[in-house]
């Protein structure tokens, strides 16, 4: 066999989600690819992938300190056991944890991605400020060990940077993990009056603003159709509850395929606080979906504002129902939109790409 290289991830779904493309790519450059996730929900579709499949029992937002204070143990052992030559880590734990592990066990190439620095960086109580000050500690410790961060986008790189997390050399911007431009292909728009969001049911995802542009586009559009996709969160169905009741929303709960609900949208809405590289986005963009987003870290870097969609500002959801009627009134426009959306995602989103980066790195 090639080259061993081991996946550090969190969930079993998000290697099927996420990492399955990067995986093949591996397979295709014959190395032979291991996972560890925190749970075993997703372990025979990883193993189809022809994937050795390991599981550390955790949960990626648990903060028991007793937990996370073993975990940098559980992923030696098992590193040690399997004696890969490459550890490639994923997400806040992974990154931390893993990576002192991997460095501990001792691997000689490791490399870690910051998919966004969510809530960690985005919440301001004393509780979230100590969380905050602590992963600052574990990230500067841990990437000491790392040979390259990939980052999703420049103001997450420059925050590490500043913060002296990493130096500035083993920073490398990538656009995002990419997406499988056939399997999210092109499709025009069917649907003129069917809005989307796809997120986990968060407060910092911008749910409740999506919520109330629903509300208000309703008021002078009451046949329009706000559809929700998204897993419970720190907000539960009971939050969001009050706008399902009243006919603002229509949520749909979960799905392992998106494509069908880009398919029936006319656009894509993400109201964001802070992301790394939003996945939705990039998926509706290669199906060939305007979108309005956040104009802030992550967001951002996925709108050319007005050519494949629109920037509001955090928060605002009146700005994002005035741009939503103005979809409605103004369809020709949106489907152009769509257009230049497939095109941008062609450019920057492309999974073939970017996987091709990531390889040329690794093998360096």
């Amino acid at each position: 066999m090639g080259t061993k290289i081991l996946l550090l991830c969190v969930s079993s779904q998000s290697v099927v989600n996420f990492r399955k493309t990067l995986i093949k790519k591996l397979q295709a450059e014959n190395y032979s690819v291991s996972v560890v996730a925190f749970d075993e929900d997703y372990k025979k579709d990883v193993q189809d992938l022809g994937v050795d499949f390991y599981c550390i029992q955790d949960k990626n937002r648990g903060l028991n300190p007793l937990k996370i204070l073993s975990l940098k143990s559980k992923y030696y052992k098992l590193i040690k056991d399997i004696s890969p030559d490459i550890v490639f880590s994923f997400m806040l734990k992974p990154n931390t944890f893993g990576v002192m592990g991997a460095k501990k066990a001792g691997v000689k190439k490791i490399f870690s991605m910051v998919e966004g620095a969510g809530d960690v960086f985005i919440k301001n109580t004393l509780k979230w400020k100590v969380i905050r000050f602590v992963a600052c500690l574990l990230y500067k410790q841990a990437f000491k060990s790392s040979n390259k961060v990939f980052f999703l986008n420049n103001d997450d790189k420059n925050e590490f940077v500043n913060r002296k997390l990493i130096k500035e050399e083993q920073g490398e911007i990538i656009h995002g993990i990419g997406v499988d431009l056939g399997y999210f292909a092109f499709k025009p728009i069917k649907n003129q009056k069917t809005f989307l969001m796809i997120a986990r049911m968060l407060k910092t995802k911008g749910v409740l603003e999506y919520c109330q542009t629903a509300r208000i586009v309703k008021q002078k559009y009451p046949d329009v159709v706000f559809n929700y996709l998204g897993a419970e969160g720190d907000l539960k169905l009971s939050d969001i509850q009050e706008y399902i009741d009243d006919g603002s929303i229509t949520y749909l709960g979960t799905t392992k395929d998106v494509r069908p609900y880009l398919e029936d949208c006319i656009l894509l809405l993400l109201l964001s606080y802070r992301e790394g590289l939003p996945m939705s986005i990039m998926e509706a963009q290669s199906c060939g979906r305007a979108v309005i987003t956040s104009n802030n870290t992550g967001c951002r870097d996925t709108v050319v504002d007005g050519f494949n969609g629109f920037l509001v500002e955090q928060r605002d959801y009146k700005s994002m129902a005035e741009k939503c009627i103005w979809a409605i009134e103004n369809f020709e426009k949106i489907a152009e939109m769509g257009k230049n959306a497939r095109v941008f995602a062609e450019e920057n989103f492309d999974s073939i790409k970017i996987n091709e980066i990531i390889c040329r790195e690794i093998e360096e």
